[in-house]
């Protein structure tokens, strides 16, 4: 007896990019080396913030599907890496529980009151850690980048050596071997204590610490398009340019700001990968984006200054998702008019055709 072999399938076409789907299931891979780095370092207080805050995040997702309409078991991954991303951005001084509450009862009524997934303009971990800030400021890590360190001529220098940031056990070997190998071809040499600033900050908050780990994995996910590089790319670039052109005159010191300070210890590479473009808060049109990392950039240089800001990238964000309400606004109304102008013409072509 025969049997019926046709099968149906979207040949000749096929996805120009990933789904939403895959692209969360990669984000939420590369997270796990941050968490892995954790279990390492045996920084355990960090590790049970990051799993009260991912659980307080699914069983928010969990209480909205038992009592709300949609059933969508895809908003699950989401509320995960959410989660994730939120315990990540907080000390690990904070209480465990006050950590599974705040993030339950912010993002229950976010989803409530504004939407989910696509349809929230706000960021949800930022807006989690922004509240956990104000409410306990003092557990959060103080700025140290003060004016006399500022008035140094390497920051970043200083405060390794006065043991603000710890150095790995390797740092000394690891430093002679890229000066002799690497740096010495450039007449050029950096000190110890660099490669620990690039591998381990040693924050009490996971997201400043591994830069080196962050760094491999945007490289990992721009290749494979499930980062846009544009919006992150401009945001790094401006407020790069920003500390290092602009920190003599808004802090009367001599020579350039430390790029390498500024982008290290604030958590600003962690954000710009994996909060700064965050569904439904981005702009649509190539200028609305070019704008928006802009405008980010900008913005971080006047509230993250030149690095050590406990919280200073995520109230950026919180900043931009409003920004970026107008910023869409403004493109929505370009594209209408658009839209309007070539509809126009073609109802002129065909009246032209009709008298004709």
């Amino acid at each position: 007896m025969m049997k019926n072999k046709i099968q149906i399938t979207l040949h000749p076409f096929s996805y120009l990019e990933s789904s939403d789907w895959v692209n969360s299931l990669f984000v939420l891979f590369f997270l796990l080396p941050q968490i892995g780095m954790l279990f390492l370092t045996k920084s355990w207080s960090s590790l049970q913030v990051v799993l009260a805050a991912a659980a307080g995040s699914v069983c928010a997702e969990f209480f909205e599907k038992l009592y709300g309409k949609e059933k969508d078991s895809y908003s699950f991954v989401c509320s995960l890496i959410q989660g994730i991303l939120t315990g990540l951005f907080l000390p690990s001084s904070l209480p465990v529980y006050a950590v599974f509450l705040t993030v339950f009862f912010v993002t229950a009524c976010v989803r409530y009151f504004i939407g989910g997934f696509s349809d929230c303009w706000v960021n949800i971990p930022c807006l989690c850690v922004c509240l956990c800030w104000i409410l306990q400021t003092a557990l959060f890590p103080q700025w140290q980048l003060t004016h006399e360190v500022i008035l140094a001529r390497n920051p970043a220098l200083q405060l390794i050596q006065n043991g603000s940031f710890p150095m790995v056990s390797l740092d000394t070997r690891i430093t002679a071997f890229l000066n002799k190998t690497v740096f010495s071809f450039f007449g050029v040499s950096i000190p110890d204590g660099y490669v620990s600033l690039f591998w381990d900050t040693g924050s009490l908050i996971p997201a400043f610490r591994f830069n080196f780990i962050t760094l491999v994995s945007s490289i990992v996910l721009i290749s494979l398009n499930v980062v846009k590089s544009m919006i992150p790319g401009i945001f790094l670039l401006t407020y790069g340019l920003l500390v290092f052109f602009a920190c003599p005159y808004f802090y009367a010191s001599s020579g350039h700001g430390d790029l390498l300070l500024a982008f290290c210890t604030s958590g600003l590479l962690f954000s710009a990968l994996f909060l700064l473009q965050y569904a439904g808060t981005v702009p649509l049109t190539v200028w609305g984006k070019g704008l928006y990392g802009f405008i980010s950039g900008v913005t971080a240089f006047f509230v993250i200054g030149a690095g050590t800001s406990p919280a200073g990238a995520v109230f950026t964000i919180l900043i931009m998702n409003i920004f970026s309400l107008f910023i869409q606004h403004f493109e929505h109304h370009c594209e209408l008019r658009k839209v309007n102008k070539v509809l126009l013409e073609r109802v002129r072509e065909l009246e032209a055709g009709t008298n004709a």
